[in-house]
């Protein structure tokens, strides 16, 4: 498991609060990938990142609390360690998720209801003949030509999660995505070669 407190946290409020943010979005949209996928690796990783969002949420109070000069400092300051502990809440959740995957005590509706939202997770294998291959996620921009965000890389047994813009695919890549049904099956028939990408640059 990664040592978080050897992990550089950022040195203000609203930097710690955007970090808070995207680590619980990160959180759910792995949590619900390993529901719907029954992968312990990736529930694992939801466990992981809920340990560093307890560091980033101690760290947001400690500074918003040397923060505050006077009463109105300290009226602000309320505001922002209730969005904060709301945040560390919705991590909560996805780490109980994550923790009914690893205890496999899921539900069947549980996966049902995921399934049947309007935005949900889909994985596309990459075929060596898709147009994917060999290009970084920034060169594609999938979010804009086919409305899904991939959230995670399979690559043999080794898997990327979060991958940033410079993350490249590989041929036999599998791609976990977020998106809506649509959008998550054009990914997968430019995953399977059939469509291309459609450039806006």
């Amino acid at each position: 498991m990664e040592e978080w407190d050897e992990v550089e946290v950022p040195d203000n409020v609203k930097d710690i609060f955007v970090e808070m943010k995207n680590t619980a979005e990160l959180m759910v949209d792995l949590a619900y990938s390993a529901v719907l996928f029954r992968e312990k690796e990736m529930a694992e990783e939801v466990l992981e990142l809920e340990e560093y969002l307890d560091i980033l949420n101690y760290n947001l109070m400690v500074r918003a609390v040397l923060s505050a000069r006077n009463l109105k400092d300290a009226e602000r300051i309320t505001s922002i360690l209730q969005m904060g502990r709301s945040i560390d809440d919705i991590s909560n959740a996805a780490a109980d998720l994550a923790k009914m995957v690893l205890e496999e005590k899921l539900h069947p509706l549980v996966t049902e209801v995921i399934l049947e939202s309007e935005e949900t997770i889909g994985k596309a294998v990459v075929s060596p003949d898709s147009e994917l291959v060999g290009k970084s996620l920034e060169e594609l921009d999938l979010p804009t030509n086919t409305g899904a965000w991939v959230i995670a890389i399979r690559r043999g047994k080794r898997w990327i999660f979060d991958p940033d813009e410079d993350t490249k695919i590989f041929p036999n890549d599998t791609l976990i995505a977020r998106g809506t049904r649509t959008a998550l099956e054009r990914l997968k028939e430019i995953a399977r070669g059939v469509l291309k990408v459609v450039s806006h640059g």
